[in-house]
């Protein structure tokens, strides 16, 4: 559909999420003992005044940390029956930003392009996306080199931005609309005063971020620096934390286990795994990534080369600089990017 442009009083946004969660559960930008992280509505208040995005994506609302998937009884040994766990639940997440909203466009290609995750899908499926654009730059994202950000163009069903008194809000699909025609007092169409005041907070957001790195430019030259000395010098302080990979939006690896509960009844468990772990695609014979420079090698190409070649261009990295944030080791992506253009 044709996006629809309209604005929001901001005094008018609580009431509206609050409203949504007498049928949805409401996920929300909230201030827990100082922090601010993805929450329910009705646990710690609404944060909409803040710069940057929440240190850990709310990946882990469409693709958990650790799940159940089915289990299985064995208990007749002719019939073993299989329960899957779907989550069905209706779930409305407000406030993502845009570099998260890519993030959840590259696990839906990856999880429901050619091969369809039921575990994901039922999420997914039951999952509106309400994000708010960004008005000032993060210290360490990169959104603008990788044209994930500042504000979102796709991947989302309603876009707000903050336009001071009010928000510009974008509908972006059916599913958006539906939700914007249950409250049609909330609305007011937009003028061409808001839009013009939208396209310079954009601007003004671009040329707030430094110019830390050439995103395409670094695609095409890491192919000749396979064999380069700089994998290994920059993974040498590497302590195997795999945080790198935790708070990566786009990052989607996982392992799965087999739990047994009686002897007879298990439960087939996944949680996420890192590339940056020793143990990582472990075969019988070897480890075909026996070394760190290795696995940071693999890290880098998989955001930049493996990714986007395999699936149509959608971003492996986001520019969300998280990696860089919760890096103990201060290992910085845009640092090992940047070597990699200089070469």
């Amino acid at each position: 559909m044709k996006n629809v442009m309209t604005t929001m009083n901001k005094g008018k946004l609580a009431d509206f999420l609050k409203s949504l969660a007498s049928d949805h559960e409401m996920i929300v930008p909230v201030i827990e003992n100082g922090n601010l992280l993805f929450g329910d509505l009705g646990s710690n208040g609404l944060a909409t005044d803040f710069k940057g995005r929440p240190p850990v994506s709310p990946k882990e609302y469409m693709f958990p940390q650790k799940e159940r998937i089915f289990t299985f009884d064995a208990t007749d040994k002719v019939n073993v029956s299989v329960q899957a766990h779907l989550n069905t639940k209706k779930r409305i997440l407000w406030g993502i930003r845009p570099c998260d909203l890519y993030g959840i466009k590259t696990l839906d290609t990856i999880y429901l392009g050619g091969y369809v995750d039921t575990y994901y899908q039922a999420r997914r499926s039951n999952t509106l996306l309400m994000g708010l654009n960004c008005n000032q730059p993060c210290d360490t994202g990169f959104c603008v080199a990788c044209q994930t950000g500042p504000f979102a163009s796709e991947a989302f069903d309603i876009m707000f931005t903050d336009l001071g008194d009010k928000y510009l809000v974008n509908i972006g699909s059916e599913a958006g609309k539906v939700i914007a025609d249950k409250y049609p007092s909330l609305f007011a169409a937009a003028t061409d005063d808001d839009l013009k005041k939208a396209r310079d907070a954009e601007e003004k957001c671009k040329q707030g971020f430094k110019p830390v790195v050439d995103a395409k430019a670094a695609k095409q030259k890491l192919p000749e620096t396979w064999d380069d000395a700089l994998w290994a010098e920059e993974s040498a302080t590497c302590i195997l934390c795999g945080g790198c990979n935790f708070v990566c939006p786009t990052c989607h690896c996982f392992n799965i286990e087999d739990i047994a509960e009686d002897g007879k009844v298990s439960t087939r468990v996944r949680y996420w795994d890192t590339c940056q772990l020793g143990g990582f695609t472990q075969m019988a014979a070897e480890n075909t990534r026996l070394a760190q420079f290795e696995r940071l090698r693999q890290r880098i190409f998989h955001k930049y080369v493996y990714t986007p070649d395999k699936y149509g261009g959608v971003p492996g990295c986001t520019g969300c600089g998280r990696c860089i944030e919760v890096c103990p080791a201060e290992i910085d992506i845009t640092h090992v990017l940047g070597r990699v253009t200089s070469k």
